[in-house]
């Protein structure tokens, strides 16, 4: 099969690989999407010592149709339209024990098999069924992307608030938009890349600021009469996370969604004024896949919109290259159904 591989230093290139084989408790899909992540990006970007095994498959965002089962799956069948639940816990933790393997304690990356190739090797348990109405390009950007919005819009209870100011609007921020607006709730974005912007007020956004704007945060709190409800930070930018209390209403909420690169600038006194709750929102539990599908479906949310490129494995370079710009959407390899 063909395989996307890093080289380091921004290089990739596509190989021929082994077809994978189930063993037991596996499964097989052959790919129909998989999309590219931010978080591949931080491979894709290293060099040198810490340069990517180019030996590893990247990706973590598979659609497809279930090629073969293993022994011992007895709940999944050859020829069903499926996506994997991208994290590999242990399975015997307490977070894994009642099905929340994204705080795993001790979570086993080595057993992910990267789904940027021709065919992905999955553990059955990670599999999930998705509905025949429910399109491809929906359906890809749900496995990561989608899934890890739809947590923290749950959690501040995002359906009973008039605003929610979404910072950063890279994939994750643009399917926080699009998810409040199903919800029936405002979105406001915030993102210095007039394109992302641009996306945002598309896929439904009341407005879309640059943050850099002095004017910016009373801007917002003019339009959510003293502050919005809750604040989703996913960009991971220090210069953001220094500002979240700008933006909110007193006893407003606000989730940490993204990590950067560089220590984060928060200061705790900002956010005892006005009486704040700040937690963390990582990726989404497994229990919780199954409703974001019913509530994608149900509420027929155009999470397609998110995609800006989609592109064949073979230009796999190309790809990279877009998505490193920071500049696009959802970026997406393509296979035929």
């Amino acid at each position: 099969m063909r395989a996307v591989s890093f080289l380091g230093d921004r290089q990739a290139t596509v190989v021929d690989r082994p077809d994978p084989v189930a063993g037991p408790g596996q499964v097989v899909i052959r790919l129909v999407r998989a999309a590219v992540c931010g978080s591949d990006l931080h491979g894709y970007r290293r060099s040198g010592a810490q340069a990517p095994d180019p030996n590893r498959t990247p990706g973590h965002e598979p659609v497809g149709v279930i090629a073969s089962l293993g022994p011992g799956v007895t709940d999944l069948r050859v020829g069903e339209r499926v996506l994997v639940y991208h994290r590999v816990g242990c399975g015997v933790c307490r977070p894994c024990r009642t099905g929340n393997t994204n705080i795993c304690t001790a979570p086993r990356y080595r057993d992910w098999e990267g789904s940027d190739a021709d065919y992905v090797r999955c553990y059955a348990r990670y599999v999930f069924p998705i509905p025949d109405d429910l399109g491809w390009d929906d359906a890809v950007v749900i496995s990561c992307q989608a899934g890890t919005a739809y947590a923290p819009l749950r959690r501040v209870g995002a359906s009973a608030r008039e605003a929610v100011v979404v910072s950063g609007l890279g994939p994750v921020g643009l399917c926080a938009v699009t998810l409040a607006t199903a919800m029936g709730v405002e979105a406001i974005g915030l993102d210095p890349m007039p394109e992302r912007r641009a996306i945002a007020l598309a896929m439904g956004a009341r407005s879309a600021f640059d943050p850099r704007e002095e004017a910016t945060p009373g801007a917002v709190r003019d339009l959510t009469n003293g502050g919005a409800g809750a604040l989703l930070e996913t960009s991971g930018a220090p210069s953001a996370h220094a500002r979240v209390q700008e933006y909110v209403q007193t006893e407003g909420q606000v989730a940490i969604v993204g990590l950067g690169h560089t220590e984060p600038s928060m200061n705790p006194i900002s956010l005892f004024g006005k009486q704040i709750t700040l937690f963390a929102s990582n990726l989404y539990p497994e229990w919780m896949l199954p409703e974001i599908i019913r509530f994608v479906q149900q509420k027929k949310v155009p999470l397609s919109k998110i995609i800006s490129h989609r592109l064949p494995l073979e230009e796999a370079r190309r790809a990279f290259q877009l998505a490193d710009s920071a500049t696009t959407g959802k970026v997406v390899f393509t296979w035929s159904g």
